[in-house]
């Protein structure tokens, strides 16, 4: 069975039933707690399910952690039409992927009765999902575009603002920082960033804008995502309680299996787990990596040396294996392994 994932278009959960049991997988999504189109969503799960345990809950964690905090989409939205509106003379350039936020721009174009610019593959994006009258590839019918992400750069705006007054606006869930890598103008990644440490990189908008704030003179970032934040994941839970959880998300920059924060909420029978927090942050343009095991019964102490323990055997086995295998083929560099992988 597919529910709406209220991620982007065509984003859907599904829940299987079978002799394995209940499962459901979430795929990206975002479960907006007070929005009307939430409130259906919920009541629609909760008569789907009819008291039935999921057994297995595969969760998007992209932000699984107390750090990742930010408002509805609705919210974000009027921060970014506030932006626009206070800047009257500029072109406004917007970030986006190739799919997604298609939800922000058409609501940009209502409000602001303009079209909105995107480049042509994205327009017939846009024209297969049946947005035909809100976009358009030219530039001389309108001062809003909507671009690649991987064309928003400090260096381009600035390239703009020598010919017209321009601001750039970055809609994401994930916090943005100001100093690129050395030799490169372009914004590298994204890091982790707590509610209590102030970032001295940016200044706060002044009104009514709330979490939008501005890194560079020509640049703007507003909290609008299409994942779920870390309050809303946990409401997300306390409705569906599950057996047990898998977080589905491994690469994102902080990656928490949501069993970290989350067992407590999963059902009674819950065996005891594994938590793995993996943290990533970058340090003197190096990246460091940290990762921390906890296991009923085990300090991490002991979970170290096991862990040492079983690289070191796998090496020497590793080794065993290649030696005889060179013997045996005179020196050939290439091991034909019998495993399967």
């Amino acid at each position: 069975m597919a529910l709406d994932a209220h991620h982007c278009p065509g984003a859907v959960m599904f829940l299987f039933r079978g002799e394995f049991g209940c499962l459901m997988y979430t795929g990206d999504f975002r479960w907006e707690v007070d929005s009307e189109r939430a409130k259906d969503a919920r009541s629609r799960l909760l008569n789907v399910l009819k008291n039935e345990t999921v057994d297995i809950l595969y969760l998007d964690n992209t932000y699984c952690n107390p750090s990742y905090d930010f408002p509805t989409r609705e919210v974000a939205a009027q921060q970014v039409i506030d932006i626009i509106a206070s800047h009257p003379e500029h072109d406004i350039i917007i970030g986006i992927d190739t799919l997604g936020k298609e939800e922000l721009l058409i609501h940009i174009s209502r409000v602001l009765n303009i079209k909105i610019w995107v480049w042509p593959e994205r327009l017939q994006t846009m024209h297969l999902l049946g947005f035909h009258d809100t976009f358009t590839t030219k530039t001389s019918i309108t001062r809003v575009r909507a671009v690649p992400r991987y064309s928003f750069s400090i260096e381009t705006l600035e390239g703009l603002n020598t010919m017209q007054p321009t601001i750039g606006i970055m809609p994401s869930g994930l916090p943005w920082v100001l100093k690129p890598v050395k030799g490169d103008d372009h914004l590298f990644g994204s890091l982790l960033t707590s509610h209590y440490r102030k970032r001295q990189s940016s200044d706060k908008l002044n009104g009514n804008l709330g979490y939008a704030e501005r890194y560079h003179q020509y640049m703007f970032s507003v909290p609008y995502s299409d994942h779920s934040c870390f309050a809303e994941i946990q409401e997300f839970i306390e409705l569906v309680q599950p057996t047990n959880m898998k977080g589905i998300v491994s690469s994102s920059s902080c990656y928490v299996d949501p069993i970290y924060y989350f067992g407590r909420l999963c059902g009674v029978n819950q065996p005891p787990k594994r938590f793995i927090h993996k943290h990533v942050r970058k340090e003197g343009g190096k990246k460091v990596v940290a990762v921390s095991y906890i296991e009923s019964g085990n300090s991490p102490e002991a979970e170290r040396k096991k862990s040492r323990s079983v690289r070191v055997d796998n090496k020497r086995f590793l080794v065993s294996r290649m030696t005889a295998s060179r013997r045996v083929g005179r020196g050939a560099k290439i091991v034909e392994s019998d495993r399967s992988d």
